[in-house]
């Protein structure tokens, strides 16, 4: 039980702190995430890792980086099998 307004707000820096979230939209600026205790995406399009394909639904791991949030890579899922030089 919450008994205090200290107690509340260590509960929601807590649940904010992962390092891994959802992708909500992806953009030609930025990645739309839902973050951690957050039930939706804000309007900010966060700095993602040019070399990898993010689409909508996606867990990633996050950086959090001079005051924002960088896009690191996609976990779980299926790795599709590449050729590896020839």
């Amino acid at each position: 039980m919450i008994e205090n307004y200290q107690q509340r707000k260590a509960l929601e820096v807590t649940t904010k702190s992962g390092n891994i979230a959802t992708v909500s939209a992806v953009y030609s600026d930025g990645i739309a995430l839902i973050l951690p205790g957050d039930t939706a995406a804000p309007d900010k399009h966060y700095p993602f890792n040019a070399a990898v394909q993010f689409v909508a639904g996606q867990r990633v791991h996050i950086a959090r980086e001079s005051g924002t949030i960088i896009v690191e890579c996609p976990i779980g899922g299926t790795v599709q099998s590449q050729s590896l030089g020839g």
